[in-house]
């Protein structure tokens, strides 16, 4: 009996396995399948194709229709996981938006704008400390007031006549002296006092007035007056800074024949153009060298006054003395020919030749003077 029993149990277990393995083979392949004999069942519910799924073989004829075989679970497995990356917000502001929080800095440190100031008014006793003294910026007219160019208006305003010459000269000793060489040098260059200009005019230098140079009705021209000519005063002589010489300053400007409204009269044109017209005569001429220019800070531009093209420098004429002081203040002359009105002084040169320089022997004010001549 205990024998029948036994092979009754592996008959039973064998029976049992058989089944299970030959059920397994006749299932399609599935990894969710599952080995157990009490999951048999549940496995072949889960193993069929869901009618909304469609099957393998289906996946199969629509991949080789389209050219790409479908994945299966196991390709899914083993395909690398593509992870879902979330942009990222940048973190660091653009250049824009740190040029926005510098201005808005910037805005909060900032003192509040100012008006811009106007320019000093000018006074008639404005002076400029320069190294041949305190010079002027102003000529002055009638009333010690800032000449205006006889009251005409420039551009619709009050046109004010700035110092724009310093002329130096080092070897005269004394003031008469010192007037004839600034008639010979300006007569030499081409600048000769002419008539019929406006005067009366002055100028400072050291807190000292002086008057015009040269005389009533005259003016120192490079040309007729009814052309158009640079024409100016000049002012002085003041005792330069050093044991010998004197300093003069001048206001030259250029003028033409116009109209003020209906009246014909002279019209201003520049005062650079004078300035640097005169100091080129002067140096071609030989009667000065240039020493430079000067900033006498007298260029004044508002809505109504005006210093014109004026650019606030002088320029420094250092005379030369070359040919001795012939000529006194003449009352009529051109540079090249002389004519009734002509006055000079009656002084006699003689150049003598010593050492390889010509040095011309002058009698001037009963003083005689030595004076290097250019040769050539």
């Amino acid at each position: 009996m205990r024998r029948a029993g036994v092979l009754a149990v592996l008959v039973l277990l064998l029976g049992i396995g058989g089944a299970g393995i030959a059920h397994a083979d006749d299932s399609p392949t599935d990894t969710s399948s599952s080995t157990s004999a009490s999951a048999a069942s549940s496995t072949a519910e889960s193993s069929q194709p869901s009618a909304s799924a469609p099957t393998r073989a289906e996946d199969d004829e629509d991949d080789g229709a389209h050219g790409v075989r479908g994945l299966t679970a196991r390709d899914r497995d083993e395909a690398p996981v593509e992870r879902r990356v979330r942009p990222r917000t940048a973190t660091r502001p653009d250049a824009t938006a740190l040029l926005e929080r510098a201005a808005a800095r910037a805005e909060i440190a900032a003192p509040e704008p100012q008006a811009a100031a106007e320019p000093v008014a000018p006074v008639p006793t404005d002076q400029v400390t320069t190294p041949y003294g305190e010079v002027g910026k102003w000529m002055l007219q009638w009333g010690n007031k800032i000449a205006n160019w006889g009251g005409k208006k420039y551009q619709g305003r009050t046109l004010l006549e700035a110092v724009n010459v310093i002329i130096v000269d080092p070897n005269s000793t004394t003031r008469t002296q010192a007037g004839q060489r600034l008639n010979q040098a300006m007569f030499r260059s081409g600048f000769p006092a002419r008539p019929l200009h406006s005067f009366g005019f002055r100028g400072r230098i050291d807190d000292v007035t002086y008057g015009q140079r040269p005389g009533p009705l005259l003016s120192y021209s490079d040309d007729f007056f009814l052309r158009q000519n640079d024409h100016g005063r000049i002012f002085g002589p003041d005792p330069v800074e050093t044991d010998t010489g004197f300093v003069w300053s001048a206001a030259f400007s250029t003028e033409k024949v116009g109209f003020t409204g209906w009246l014909p009269g002279h019209v201003y044109v520049s005062s650079n153009r004078a300035r640097d017209s005169l100091a080129t005569a002067l140096v071609n001429s030989g009667q000065a060298t240039f020493g430079g220019l000067v900033p006498l800070e007298n260029a004044y531009n508002t809505a109504t006054t005006t210093t014109g093209d004026h650019d606030g420098f002088a320029v420094v004429l250092v005379l030369t003395g070359i040919g001795g002081p012939p000529r006194r203040e003449m009352l009529v002359s051109t540079p090249d020919e002389t004519t009734s009105g002509l006055m000079t002084s009656a002084l006699s040169c003689s150049v003598v030749t010593a050492a390889g320089r010509a040095p011309t022997q002058c009698r001037a004010d009963s003083l005689d003077t030595a004076i290097y001549a250019r040769r050539g």
